[in-house]
């Protein structure tokens, strides 16, 4: 393995929350097990309904997690930015993978294979109770999701997105993407942002948006 990436390995392990109990010697062996990963953006890495078989940290890029419907639509669960482990539950349980994984961009991941995994929690159990807490926070992440999706509408939900991706200069996002996050289909949100733009809320650009009337776009996002 070339020094470098093994140097990359330890210093994010050394960094991430998951591991802060664990001493200089631990982390050789976990830098060991894990394994280096890249992707291109909209490479999948795992797809729903697939046995577990690893864990995966996001070093640099994003991640997206996608519920996909038999006629294939999209809808993002969630967005994994560096720093965030998925698949833990069903590597828990020993259960098959609950969403389809890709890369929203180019990304570098981490990942442990699941027996390596299941044995580090048994060897260190601090790391359990740090992944609970996470949890508990991602559990109020799917609750606001759900609630977005049952209580708004599309214009309502393309609204706060377009504030939320504004503030957080989180990269551009294809109307595909746009969809697979607010819950629709891409010629949805096409008609929506021509609906924004005829009335002066904002202009669409060569790849971009750009915001016009913010207040317009807070008052229907009720921001």
């Amino acid at each position: 393995m070339p020094t470098s990436q093994r140097s990359d390995k330890l210093s994010f392990l050394k960094q991430h929350p998951f591991f802060a109990d664990l001493t200089g010697q631990q982390f050789e062996r976990l830098s060991d097990l894990c394994i280096t990963r890249i992707y291109n953006r909209g490479e999948v890495i795992d797809i729903e309904g697939d046995t577990c078989h690893a864990i995966y940290f996001v070093i640099s890029g994003s991640v997206r997690a996608l519920k996909m419907s038999t006629q294939g639509r999209e809808q993002v669960i969630n967005t994994l930015w560096p720093g965030q482990a998925f698949y833990i539950a069903p590597a828990v349980e020993n259960s098959h993978l609950p969403t389809t994984t890709e890369a929203a961009s180019h990304t570098q991941l981490i990942l442990f294979q699941r027996a390596e995994w299941m044995n580090i929690l048994n060897l260190y159990p601090s790391i359990t109770l740090h992944i609970l807490v996470s949890f508990a926070k991602r559990l109020g992440q799917l609750t606001s999701l759900v609630g977005d999706l049952s209580l708004r509408s599309v214009p309502e939900r393309l609204s706060r997105l377009l504030l939320t991706s504004a503030r957080t200069g989180r990269g551009r996002m294809t109307q595909r993407e746009m969809a697979a996050h607010v819950g629709t289909v891409r010629e949805v949100v096409a008609r929506t942002l021509a609906t924004f733009e005829h009335n002066g809320w904002i202009e669409m650009q060569r790849g971009r948006i750009e915001i016009i009337n913010l207040d317009a776009l807070e008052d229907l996002a009720e921001m």
